[in-house]
């Protein structure tokens, strides 16, 4: 047990384990899909269907092409799908590339399950409305633990106070708890404690600014340096996003707001640097808007229509720029702005056949936003009386492409409820009930429908209630539950059954004002905090693979070697004071990892403090730095 302590924090970049699927379906999804997705698609899908094939779906592959059939269920060895594969095969698929062994074997074992009885799936039945609790919290334990029971999961229990209390610190304030903080948790004699601590830290500034620190880098990325942040925080963008979550504004409205671009009071003004940062670069901007909007990504349709999810056309992609072509920012002094003309804007795109469409704005909702172009070769005449405003250079067109999109997304739009709910859920349990998280279409079916289409509509119907819902989620003994510690025979629940806790990378600001919180030192430090998150920039990553950038950092960076001072007030200082061993080694446990040292590791460190009373202050920071580079402080679980 004491091993894990020291364990480098490069070694988080070992890939994940892979679990098989035990049948058919399973393996359909978690690997042979994935496989035929990224080396076949390409020239059998909805591109092309080359000889007649198409293997993006079990139903084209079943059918087979132009050569018969491609699949013969239980038999690879007569199944070309697989045969063409092999090394010597004349043809060989795919062209000019090898597949390692390991995916022609699960090619093959698919082949044969296919032959085999399926497991028994029992369908999600409808549930009758009234017998749906009409609290979020209580919502998502219903539907899960009917999820549960179809499928004869045992979930984890409800993790212990500890637990639960450093993990809502870090989701919520974007930092772990004070040793203080955490006792008066534990010790708290509130039988509803764990629902008051939830609601004071959501009343609080740090969540306000956490949730701003998130959002900035969904909705604008991460740059490469500072340099990027301070031009938020200098023109609004950082405030306004903090005013949002601390008065818990509608979702829609926010949405409307940095799309528009057009600010209608003092408080709102920095919503105009999500369209303005993007300096004119119309397509960054629709590849920006898509996700918060529909909830997928759309870059892959710029030069065709999605390979891979049909109902994205080459279509949506031009249509979104075109909502944004007219829009120029306005240099030269004064607040940021954004310029929007009344005419022009109006061009085609061209498919992979060469053929030339009019980029008009379709969403993927259906609809589309009606606009009369101008007959061929007319001029068209940019008069002042297209605009309703024209003032200090801003013009606001009568008809505003960006209006019009930013009006027509946040009403009648599903998707906008939908993408905000399952981004949320992936912040908080580590996976969307749709995965990946970015790519909510045909491609990717929900691990729970019923419950996305609950909580959606739940948003939706009251206003967009960005906290309603985190309250919800966090409140749910769902979220609570334990990481899985089951018999080793038995392995943990599958992660998108949500029935056990998963290991999650914490923020680069999380990670360091949790850092500074345990070794004593003030969680404002803006100095380091720039230092962390330039080197720690995923937020919600797909897979979460530490560098070596990061491991340098940790182990060389002057700025982390002074943290470990022994400072006045500080944990160094605390160690270096009176005390036996083993009182240090316990005061160490839990002012970093926020617990008491198990029997092993008790016996371990104090033992290594001992050996190194020659050079106490060399053996405190290398006993702290330990503890707080390795995967425990790092991962929230």
């Amino acid at each position: 047990m004491a091993s894990r302590i020291f364990i480098p924090l490069l070694l988080l970049a070992l890939p994940p384990v892979t679990v098989r699927a035990v049948d058919a379906d399973a393996m359909w999804i978690s690997h042979i899909r994935p496989l035929l997705d990224t080396t076949c698609v390409k020239c059998h899908g909805p591109l092309e269907e080359k000889s007649g094939l198409i293997l993006d779906s079990l139903e084209g592959i079943m059918k087979g092409g132009d050569g018969g059939q491609v699949v013969v269920p239980g038999k690879p060895e007569e199944s070309t799908l697989w045969t063409y594969l092999a090394a010597s095969s004349d043809p060989h698929m795919p062209p000019k590339k090898q597949l390692p062994q390991a995916d022609m074997d699960m090619v093959r074992e698919w082949i044969i399950s296919l032959a085999k009885p399926q497991p028994a799936k029992p369908a999600e039945t409808p549930v009758p409305a009234a017998e749906i609790p009409t609290e979020p919290a209580a919502a998502i334990d219903f539907f899960l633990n009917r999820a549960w029971q179809r499928g004869q999961v045992t979930p984890a229990p409800v993790s212990d106070d500890r637990t639960f209390g450093r993990r809502v610190w870090l989701d919520l304030a974007g930092r772990a708890p004070s040793v203080e903080e955490m006792e008066a948790f534990l010790f708290s004699s509130d039988p509803d404690k764990r629902t008051a601590l939830v609601d004071r830290l959501l009343a609080s500034p740090e969540y306000a600014r956490n949730m701003r620190e998130v959002y900035d880098v969904l909705l604008m990325t991460r740059g490469p340096d500072g340099r990027r942040q301070k031009r938020r925080k200098d023109n609004g963008w950082f405030a306004y996003l903090e005013d949002v979550f601390a008065k818990n504004r509608p979702w829609d409205e926010v949405v409307r707001e940095i799309i528009a671009a057009r600010p209608d009071s003092e408080e709102k003004k920095g919503a105009v640097w999500f369209v303005y940062e993007r300096r004119n670069e119309h397509q960054q901007l629709a590849e920006a808007v898509a996700p918060i909007i529909y909830g997928t990504q759309v870059a892959c349709a710029q030069c065709h229509d999605h390979p891979l999810a049909r109902e994205i056309k080459q279509g949506h992609y031009w249509g979104l720029v075109a909502a944004f072509n007219r829009s120029k920012n306005i240099e030269g002094g004064g607040p940021p702005a954004v310029d929007e003309s009344a005419v022009g804007g109006f061009v085609n795109f061209t498919n992979l056949k060469k053929e030339s469409q009019p980029a008009v704005v379709m969403m993927l909702t259906g609809r589309t936003l009606s606009e009369e172009w101008p007959k061929e070769g007319a001029k068209e005449d940019d008069a002042p009386e297209k605009y309703e405003k024209i003032a200090d250079k801003l013009r606001v067109p009568k008809y505003s492409r960006r209006g019009a999109l930013a009006e027509s997304v946040t009403h009648d739009n599903p998707l906008l409820a939908r993408a905000f709910v399952n981004r949320t859920w992936a912040q908080f349990f580590g996976r969307g009930i749709v995965h990946p998280v970015d790519e909510m279409n045909s491609r990717n079916a929900p691990a729970h429908p019923a419950l996305l289409d609950w909580l959606s509509e739940d948003f939706r119907s009251h206003n967009y209630d960005i906290r309603r819902l985190i309250r919800g989620i966090v409140l749910s003994q769902a979220w609570q539950r334990a990481s899985w510690s089951g018999p080793a025979d038995k392995p943990a629940p599958a992660p998108e059954m949500f029935a056990c806790a998963v290991e999650k990378p914490i923020t680069g600001e999380a990670l360091a004002r949790s850092i500074l919180v345990a070794l004593g030192r003030p969680a404002d430090n803006d100095d380091f905090l720039r230092e962390m998150t330039s080197r720690f920039t995923d937020v919600m990553p797909r897979e979460y693979l530490a560098t070596t950038q990061q491991a340098m950092f940790m182990t060389n960076s002057p700025a982390v070697a002074d943290l470990l001072k022994p400072d006045p007030g500080t944990t160094a200082a605390a160690l270096l004071g009176p005390g036996t061993p083993e009182e240090h080694t316990r005061t160490a446990f839990l002012r970093v990892l926020g617990r008491l040292p198990d029997a092993e590791e008790l016996a371990r460190v104090s033992e290594f403090l001992k050996s190194k009373t020659a050079q106490p202050e060399a053996a405190v920071k290398e006993l702290l730095w330990a503890l707080f580079s390795g995967p425990e402080f790092s991962m929230n679980r």
